[in-house]
């Protein structure tokens, strides 16, 4: 059946004193959508967010306020992604043989980079490692870290926020950088751990 939707904001002989009948709008399904990533989420709708910010669709201090909390939720999610994938293996060519240890439940970006430096740098080979463009992306974490230390800055009032300007033309391709040779990153832990897998089988097999 389709939504008969009552007038909306902005039409004519719209009021908030309209009472309106109201429905569901959150649905729960009986099997999750395993191919949901959380990630890659908060990563797309930063860059819709920072498009159109540079173009000047939307204002800084309103949408950019969120968009700027979603990157930094993104990069948290993304760099908590490569520290347990580089857990998974213990060196480039041997997988863990024990269950990992997940990464705590922690907001600080400078500590989560060097997790990453400790837990998944020395299981890339170096030449490929310092193909990377490494530098660029941790002085964006950087950056990150010291105006929002603990992920408070642009999720609450007076936290820091309305302290803070943006540049969002060069936020917008920054942020597809740093979101490239993160994904590089995690893809090649993911790979190098199938690749190990494989010849465990092909060994096991004789």
């Amino acid at each position: 059946m389709e939504t008969e939707f009552p007038e909306r904001r902005g039409d004519d002989g719209y009021n908030a004193f309209q009472k309106w009948e109201y429905q569901p709008f959150i649905s729960v399904l009986p099997d999750e959508k395993s191919w949901i990533d959380y990630t890659e989420s908060f990563y797309r709708a930063t860059e819709l967010l920072f498009q159109g910010l540079a173009i000047g669709e939307g204002h800084p201090d309103i949408e950019g306020i969120a968009a700027m909390f979603l990157f930094r939720h993104y990069l948290e999610l993304m760099l908590k992604r490569i520290v347990v994938r580089g857990r998974y293996l213990i060196s480039p060519s041997e997988n863990a043989r024990e269950d990992v240890e997940l990464v705590a439940n922690i907001h600080d970006l400078k500590t989560l980079w060097e997790w990453v430096l400790r837990d998944a740098k020395p299981k890339i080979d170096q030449q490929t490692w310092d193909s990377y463009d490494i530098l660029f992306v941790e002085k964006c974490i950087l950056e990150f870290d010291e105006r929002d230390k603990k992920g408070f800055a642009f999720r609450y009032p007076r936290q820091g926020g309305e302290r803070y300007e943006y540049d969002f033309g060069w936020l917008t391709v920054a942020s597809e950088h740093v979101q490239q040779v993160l994904d590089n990153i995690v893809t090649y832990l993911i790979e190098s751990h199938g690749e190990n897998e494989e010849w465990e089988e092909i060994q096991n097999s004789f």
